[in-house]
């Protein structure tokens, strides 16, 4: 009687317990034929901008041989949580050989150059030390000391300024005020006060006479209110 009584609950919490039961043994099994598997297995890359994906799956491949454990996920997300560019990541195993990443890359807003050096500064004007790649120099550099604590502040107000201008870099003049440099050779002269009112004269200016087609070579506006302009010379 115990015995029939000892197979019935067994019977019964299979079934009640089946589905568990199953996914625990396919989970082990995954780990065994992982834990098998001797090839380095291939790494995608998503999301990224500016971060070298050849580089970093290659980086990635040696770590996980060094290691000889070809899918240990915990030693990719420590190689990744060091990347300064990233801010966050999901690590998708999808099979035997094929393992996702997907990234989030920071809000690089431009470059610091600090001598021949260049440095990546955040949204939050953090500095980020990083492997500069070209698709990077699409972005403003800044010079000037303490230029990259005030970065966001002087693109903020020529986004609400409204106005298009085809900035190469911006230099923060004793701490003071700033100058942008145009990519047509262009120098605006900003004041230290009054930066968004200046910029949306600017935009008055520029839409009336269109004074940034490179016809000259400097616009002045660091005495409020007013503008100057330093023709180009032939």
């Amino acid at each position: 009687m115990l015995t029939l009584s000892t197979l019935l609950i067994t019977y019964f919490s299979y079934f009640k317990y089946k589905d568990l039961i199953e996914e625990q043994l396919a989970l082990n099994k995954e780990r065994l034929l992982f834990g098998l598997n001797n090839t380095t297995p291939n790494l995608i890359v998503l999301g990224n901008n500016y971060i070298d994906t050849k580089s970093l799956v290659n980086e990635l491949k040696k770590k996980l041989d060094k290691d000889n454990n070809h899918n240990n996920l915990d030693l990719i997300s420590n190689v990744l949580k060091k990347k300064n560019l990233i801010k966050k990541f999901i690590i998708t195993k999808k099979s035997n050989n094929l393992i996702q990443i997907k990234i989030e890359e920071k809000n690089i807003i431009g470059l610091l150059k600090i001598e021949n050096n260049y440095y990546l500064i955040d949204e939050f004007n953090n500095i980020i030390e990083s492997k500069i790649t070209q698709n990077l120099f699409h972005l403003p550099i800044f010079l000037g000391k303490n230029s990259s604590k005030n970065a966001n502040v002087i693109l903020s107000l020529i986004k609400e300024g409204n106005i298009n201008l085809n900035y190469l870099s911006f230099s923060f003049v004793d701490q003071r005020r700033w100058n942008i440099s145009l990519k047509n050779g262009v120098k605006i002269l900003l004041p230290e006060t009054k930066v968004l009112d200046t910029l949306k004269l600017l935009n008055k200016v520029v839409s009336k006479y269109n004074i940034l087609n490179g016809n000259f070579i400097e616009i002045d506006l660091r005495i409020y209110g007013k503008y100057f302009l330093k023709p180009k010379i032939n």
